[in-house]
């Protein structure tokens, strides 16, 4: 951290007086800058603490560079994976090879609108062998968007110019295994007897249902990308909607995942903890397109019925 300007000059007046041949050039006090030597000894101190923040701020920006130096590790991959273009009008990557004058592997041309990895993260592969990497795109239906479906997979054709592409960016040695899946589907049940109970002195039950999908829609929005779906955490969020008074302690939150060798969901797995999601997000979308947040899957109550 470079010194205060004061800091220098007052060392700078020390070191100097400290010589006896300057001391016939001094004709004034120590405290007034107003003398010729003190003049230029505070210029000079001047001089030497702009050259000391240049340095603090050349500092800082090798200490940033380093740090997004991470070539090599989980988060590199994830970037180069954000990095990839693909052109929808060939059905291929972009040109991408070695540039000679850059010593850097990049892309001939930089084409921002080609760039269709959305979100992209990673987790360690079984046995810590490497590691996967989990891709997604924006999704183009505004219908599953609106339900909170941010996400859909890349189509086979951009995942194979996408593993293509991350073949020729990995370092030697390293394995790295690209997915792209639909999401996990998310079905919340009340079974053996219990309910979910609305205040039916404001709203009805269409309304009451209409809030549930409305929050969970929101909750699958703001689920972090290749997070963990938390049991309690759906509940906290029912507990949240308006009108809604309370919640039966049997309230089941059911996953299903997507298979890529059987090409299809798995069965439904009903958590109480906390879930890996496969697909790195979640949706209230079953795979026929219909929501789950269903008066087939949950029973609403008025809390009037309850009181009596």
């Amino acid at each position: 951290m470079s010194r205060t300007l004061s800091q220098i000059y007052a060392q700078a007046v020390y070191t100097r007086n400290s010589y006896l041949q300057l001391t016939e050039l001094n004709s004034g006090r120590t405290e007034n800058k107003m003398s010729m030597m003190n003049l230029l000894t505070y210029v000079m101190a001047v001089l030497i603490h702009t050259y000391e923040t240049m340095l603090d701020i050349f500092e800082v920006n090798i200490a940033q560079s380093i740090k997004s130096r991470v070539n090599g590790t989980p988060p590199f991959y994830v970037r180069m994976a954000q990095l990839f273009q693909y052109n929808p009008v060939t059905g291929a990557g972009d040109e991408f090879g070695f540039d000679e004058e850059t010593l850097m592997l990049q892309y001939n041309e930089v084409n921002e609108s080609h760039r269709i990895v959305a979100i992209a993260a990673w987790q360690p592969n079984e046995g810590n062998d490497g590691i996967i990497l989990k891709v997604g795109k924006n999704n183009d239906s505004s219908e599953m968007v609106e339900s909170g479906t941010l996400y859909q997979p890349l189509t086979d054709s951009e995942m194979t110019a996408l593993k293509t592409y991350m073949d020729q960016v990995k370092f030697i040695g390293s394995k790295i295994l690209c997915i792209s899946l639909p999401g996990d589907i998310i079905t919340i049940k009340c079974e053996n007897g219990s309910a979910i109970y609305y205040n039916d002195d404001y709203i009805t039950q269409e309304q009451a249902l209409l809030n549930i999908q409305n929050a969970l829609s929101e909750f699958a929005k703001d689920f972090s990308y290749n997070g963990y779906l938390y049991y309690q955490s759906v509940i906290d969020k029912l507990q949240t909607v308006e009108n809604i008074e309370d919640l039966d302690s049997g309230i089941i939150v059911e996953v299903m995942s997507y298979d890529p060798v059987a090409g299809d969901y798995t069965e439904a797995v009903s958590i109480r903890g906390r879930y890996l999601t496969e697909s790195g997000y979640i949706r209230f979308i079953d795979k026929n397109g219909k929501t789950t947040i269903n008066l087939d899957n949950i029973v609403l109550k008025p809390k009037s019925s309850r009181n009596g």
